[in-house]
């Protein structure tokens, strides 16, 4: 496999477009790609939602679970739990350049600040993916925004 590694993040991009990105995820390994989801997680519910809707992957990353295992999850008494503001911000595009992801698809702005990595805004809402100098529109097929896609992958 070639080191091209494309990532895409779970809440607001394949849980909003499943079959958009089963298809993109499904070209990407085709095209010898690695295919990474990189999301907050936690990773058991990811894992089970992707086999439900037979998105391919390569690797899952999530931030809950790794700021778990260091113990920086805090539990409120209300069963929900907490990770540091900035942690949790730059989480993604630290875990991305530490692994080499050539480009990171996202719904969040907030995370793009953190980035080296190429990163892509999916705007399900707008039904556009804004890449560095490109917008692309969702609603065209997926060979087609995938070859619109590798042309940012080195």
């Amino acid at each position: 496999m070639n080191s091209n590694k494309i990532s895409f993040d779970f809440h607001g991009v394949i849980n909003q477009r499943p079959q958009l990105i089963k298809s993109l995820a499904t070209l990407a390994l085709q095209h010898k790609c690695a295919v990474y989801i990189i999301s907050g997680g936690p990773c058991d519910y990811i894992k089970n939602y992707l086999q439900q809707q037979q998105i391919p992957y390569t690797k899952i990353w999530c931030i809950y679970d790794f700021y778990e295992k260091k113990d920086l999850v805090e539990f409120l008494p209300n069963g929900e739990f907490h990770i540091d503001d900035e942690l949790w911000d730059k989480a993604k595009g630290d875990y991305c350049r530490r692994n080499k992801i050539s480009l990171h698809i996202d719904d969040s702005t907030v995370y793009g600040k953190y980035f080296t990595t190429p990163y892509a805004h999916f705007d399900a809402r707008h039904n556009i993916m804004h890449l560095p100098q490109q917008d692309i529109s969702l609603d065209l097929d997926a060979a087609t925004i995938f070859a619109q896609i590798a042309e940012f992958l080195p």
